[in-house]
């Protein structure tokens, strides 16, 4: 049961820190100021941090409708529905391994019981035979 306990945190950890693809923009002026940096990344995070990465690009693009800048703007709301999806995608994957630990942990315990009722009923059998040969002598 230990080992079985193991193997699922095992998997929940490395579903949360799977690999990462990260794409870069760069939005700038005119003057060639630099207004916003977007980050993408395509990633199974932790729950705390896509909503951490939902909140900045909230910001990031509170920030930019402030300003009037549609770029900015445009660029801003790329990343909101880039956190927002990056975090759906997030959900789903602790959903999955959940439900995956769990039908682990429900195929084990059946294994579990099928093994100590049949050693159960080889006791009873080595018993009754034993019980026989005993009377008949």
């Amino acid at each position: 049961m230990k080992n079985l306990t193991l193997i699922a945190s095992s998997i929940l950890f490395l579903s949360a820190i799977s690999c990462k693809k990260e794409e870069k923009t760069i939005v700038t002026d005119q003057n060639r100021d630099t207004l916003a940096v977007v980050t993408t990344e395509t990633s199974t995070l932790t729950d705390a941090e896509a909503k951490a990465k939902i909140n900045k690009a909230q910001s990031d693009l509170n920030t930019a409708i402030q300003r009037g800048d549609k770029q900015a703007e445009i660029a801003a709301q790329k990343a909101l529905d880039d956190a927002n999806l990056a975090w759906q995608n997030t959900k789903a994957s602790i959903n999955r391994t959940s439900q995956n630990i769990k039908n682990d942990m429900d195929s084990a315990r059946l294994r579990a019981k099928q093994s100590t009722e049949n050693a159960k009923k080889d006791l009873k059998d080595s018993y009754n035979e034993t019980l026989e040969k005993m009377k008949a002598k």
